[in-house]
């Protein structure tokens, strides 16, 4: 796309540093050169170089670097100024920049070389999201993620399924336009089968996306179990805090504390629960709430129980009642504490092929093993393969996708070879636009997305970016 206005803006943090970076995007990127520095540098070479105001003054020594539309960042010309870094002096060239007798130069907006950059077919709208993640991110992990989709690994997984989308609907309407006789069974059967399979495609990508917008977020462990079962003295154990209250008295944690430690490198949120149990205390209940909210944003759930359980039957039952609430992504570590507080030989116990240690928190029996699981089950998590970066609005989208698939699959599930004339391949092929639109926003394919969606993506990008 060609815009008219060429664009300037400071791509270094605001304040003083070894080095400011000064960049300018836009047809006039050459005509800005000819004056600041004399003559436009040889295209993605560093020119060391006098920048200089309109009356040939000297303003700064720096590097200049020119590169040649369509082969930039943005898709355009593109100037950029490597200046001593104090705010003054690259705040002074900017302002000598827009003063030139050259129109249509402005101050860039928020993301809005990124922006154009998407709008030029650089990248896709994963891909300029990621980007405003790395920016952003606050772990290693975070990073690693938002570089993959970067790659384009997300992207791809999204394109293949619009691929597939679109040669199924060219098939049912070249059914509709050409054929003069009703569907056959045998070409039905290959359609319904392929629609199951973009729909398996596409629920996979969406439970990945969940578990990565959690992950993406940091690694979060969440300590849950009944009232009393020891909960806030792990909390204490793992954090080396006394962050908790511990009484023997049940349901002492009515609210959600919150504490972070580091291991391997690796930021991770530890968060102590109410208790889960049957209450007519009113806040109480608020608690128990928002654990079950927690249990679903966390990436590791610490289930404890009371080590009087000896029943392997009457510790699934417990397993049972909490499961539901737990994503099949996420990891359980199950523990049953207070073993010096029973009488009877500890028993060894494996539920869903998840082994239960056996602890005692307050007699620092079995912690170092708890460490060692998490560390474990962490270096599993921070492995990124098949992993992306993906946020609630491609999850939101990913979803309603799934809906609108299973809605196509729910009007084939009862054709047979004796009613398939009845079959409307006209709703079914407006069904899979829908879905092929949904997947096109994901992409920020144009057509399928609102300007107003995309400027409000780039707002939040940092000016300069």
């Amino acid at each position: 796309m060609k815009f008219l206005k060429t664009i300037i803006s400071q791509t270094t943090p605001v304040g003083n540093g070894g080095i400011g970076i000064i960049r300018i995007s836009g047809r006039k990127s050459n005509k800005i050169a000819k004056i600041i520095i004399g003559k436009i540098p040889k295209i993605r070479y560093a020119k060391f170089c006098k920048f200089l105001n309109k009356k040939k003054k000297l303003m700064d020594y720096g590097i200049a670097i020119y590169y040649k539309s369509p082969k930039s960042f943005t898709g355009e010309d593109v100037l950029e100024l490597q200046c001593h870094g104090g705010q003054k002096i690259i705040e002074k060239i900017i302002k000598e920049i827009l003063n030139l007798k050259i129109k249509n130069i402005r101050l860039a907006k928020p993301g809005e070389f990124t922006k154009r950059a998407f709008l030029n077919q650089k990248l896709d709208l994963i891909q300029a999201e990621s980007i405003n993640n790395i920016i952003n991110s606050n772990s290693s992990n975070q990073i690693n993620l938002s570089l993959i989709s970067l790659k384009g690994k997300f992207s791809k997984k999204i394109n293949i399924n619009i691929k597939s989308i679109n040669y199924i609907n060219t098939i049912i309407t070249k059914e509709i336009n050409f054929s003069e006789n009703e569907l056959s069974y045998k070409n039905f059967k290959y359609i319904k089968k392929n629609i199951k399979k973009i729909y398996k495609n596409i629920n996979k990508i969406y439970k990945k996306s969940k578990f990565n917008i959690i992950n993406n977020e940091g690694i979060k462990i969440t300590i849950i179990g009944k009232p009393n079962v020891g909960k806030s003295s792990l909390m204490n154990k793992l954090t080396n805090k006394n962050n908790s209250i511990i009484t023997n008295i049940p349901g002492t944690t009515r609210d959600i504390i919150k504490d972070y430690i580091t291991i391997k490198n690796i930021n991770i949120e530890i968060t102590d629960t109410t208790g889960i149990r049957k209450t007519n205390n009113i806040i109480e209940k608020i608690g128990i709430k928002k654990t079950i909210q927690e249990i679903k944003n966390s990436t590791i759930i610490i289930f404890m129980l009371d080590a009087k359980l000896t029943s392997k039957n009457k510790i699934l039952n417990e397993y049972n009642k909490i499961i539901k609430y737990i994503n099949k992504n996420q990891k359980i570590i199950l523990i049953r504490n207070k073993i010096d507080l029973t009488k009877k030989k500890t028993r060894k116990f494996k539920i869903n092929n998840i082994n239960i240690i056996n602890t005692s928190i307050k007699k620092n029996i079995g912690i170092n093993k708890i460490k060692k699981i998490i560390k474990n089950k962490i270096k599993y998590i921070n492995n990124t393969e098949n992993k992306f970066y993906c946020n609630e609005r491609h999850n939101y989208l990913l979803n309603k996708n799934i809906k609108n698939i299973k809605s196509i699959i729910k009007l084939m599930k009862n054709i047979t070879k004796h009613n398939i004339k009845y079959i409307n391949l006209d709703i079914i092929s407006q069904k899979l636009l829908i879905s092929q639109k949904l997947l096109n926003s994901i992409l920020g394919i144009k057509k399928s997305i609102s300007n107003k969606i995309i400027n409000n993506i780039f707002k939040n990008f940092c000016i300069g970016k």
